[in-house]
């Protein structure tokens, strides 16, 4: 009997905390709770569907090192060079934002997308490219530790 009088007294303590908690996240942690979390995840699966579709592949950049890098990229569709696509380099420290650029890589081949960018100092590097071409807008992420 003692048991049920204590969980009938916990229960609802426990809902209450779990909805306050809820709450204070949602209206004071800015980026805590996402909006239209929705959209976003079915935009996610829709884009990803289509990459698989088209057979898109993003190969890598080269690793970066200290001072100026030419950043490459190679994007094929099927095994094919993907030509005249939009693709916007962003180079930026994971520790700082003092130094994050953003560039339009250029295509110097069919597929080879090339875009300099300035290393300036030894830490966690994020390198993002985005690719938007048809209706199709993606993108990939790659870490680097530069010595």
């Amino acid at each position: 009997m003692n048991l049920k009088i204590f969980l009938s007294i916990l229960l609802p303590l426990f809902l209450t905390a779990i909805g306050t908690g809820i709450y204070i996240a949602y209206s004071s942690e800015e980026g805590l709770v996402d909006e239209n979390y929705f959209e976003k995840g079915r935009d996610y699966f829709r884009a990803k569907g289509q990459e698989q579709q088209l057979g898109l592949a993003i190969l890598p950049p080269a690793p970066l090192e200290r001072g100026i890098n030419d950043i490459a990229v190679t994007i094929t569709s099927h095994g094919k060079p993907v030509e005249h696509a939009a693709i916007t380099l962003f180079v930026g420290n994971v520790s700082t934002k003092n130094h994050d650029r953003t560039t339009e890589m250029q295509e110097r081949s069919p597929g080879n997308y090339h875009a300099e960018a300035d290393i300036p100092f030894k830490g966690k590097w994020l390198v993002r490219v985005e690719f938007a071409q048809n209706n199709l807008s993606t993108n990939r992420k790659w870490f680097f530790d530069v010595n």
